[in-house]
């Protein structure tokens, strides 16, 4: 009696990858969707930013976005917050790295950071909403809630870096100005490529700057 021939098919091995949870799932879907409304929002605008296309440049399905952001207004704020997080990180590293020094080179440091902070893909988004709100009284609110909590977090961040700096009575009135000037730069530079007067502008305010804070208050 032949012996039965032994199978030549080999047995697949058992996949070692653990699986994802539901909740891993869950955050990568939507960190799909809010990179991709990012993406949206800084090159076509707000007003063509459609949850339709986001889901398209995501490859998330409609139903998916809808469980996550029911409406365009949560999709487009909490998108604008999960870029404002990154860039907040980015930043408090590049605070981290400040040196040691007092003076005038620690306010340097400080000052380049605010104004680094107004610029690149946030910025470019997050004005899209600033001129959507001004019509939207709902997305004002929202918006409006956002922009008190992330400007509270970035004037902590300001005030660690300071310093010492930050017990001058004149530094928060210096720091809401600085925060003012690098925002209407940022804008400015929408319209105007060359970057001469801007960077001639922000060697005065900080010549300016250091007086305010070694001067008494008014």
């Amino acid at each position: 009696m032949s012996e039965t021939p032994t199978s030549s098919v080999p047995i697949p091995a058992r996949d070692a990858r653990p699986r994802r949870t539901q909740e891993a799932r869950s955050a990568e879907t939507r960190a799909r969707l809010l990179d991709a409304t990012i993406a949206s929002l800084v090159e076509v605008g707000y007003a063509s930013t459609t949850t339709t296309a986001v889901c398209e440049r995501a490859g998330v399905s409609r139903g998916a976005q809808v469980h996550h952001f029911p409406r365009k207004q949560d999709l487009v704020v909490a998108a604008v917050a999960h870029l404002a997080a990154r860039r907040a990180a980015e930043l408090r590293r590049r605070a981290e790295a400040v040196p040691d020094a007092n003076g005038a080179d620690r306010l340097d440091a400080l000052l380049d950071l605010v104004t680094d902070a107004f610029g690149g893909p946030l910025f470019d988004a997050a004005l899209e909403l600033w001129v959507a709100a001004r019509t939207d009284a709902e997305l004002h609110r929202s918006l409006y809630q956002f922009e008190r909590l992330a400007g509270r977090g970035l004037a902590s961040l300001w005030r660690e870096v300071a310093g010492e700096l930050a017990n001058h009575e004149r530094f928060d009135a210096l720091l809401e100005l600085t925060m003012h000037m690098a925002r209407g730069m940022a804008l400015q530079k929408i319209l105007r490529s060359d970057d001469s007067a801007r960077r001639r502008l922000q060697s005065l305010w900080r010549e300016m700057a250091g007086q305010a804070l070694r001067g008494p208050s008014v």
